[in-house]
């Protein structure tokens, strides 16, 4: 999967949004066409994602274990 800036002009593919598209998502041949968005929906599909995939820190090497077998 890759996204990228669009190099052609395009509507955007969201329903209802009739913004030129900005950038482009390949799913290099699992879907027939490249999906294309406007900024907007860009960042209100980001805003979804994020309330549903929150990451997970990484822990640090150097913590100290002792406080771990405390608890």
């Amino acid at each position: 999967m890759r996204m990228e800036i669009c190099k052609h002009q395009q509507k955007c593919d969201f329903y209802g949004c009739k913004n030129m598209a900005k950038y482009s998502f390949s799913t290099k041949g699992f879907l027939r066409k490249d999906l294309v968005f406007c900024e907007d929906c860009m960042k209100k599909m980001f805003e979804s994602f994020s309330k549903m995939v929150v990451p997970k820190p990484v822990e640090a090497p150097f913590k100290n274990k002792k406080k771990k077998e405390k608890i």
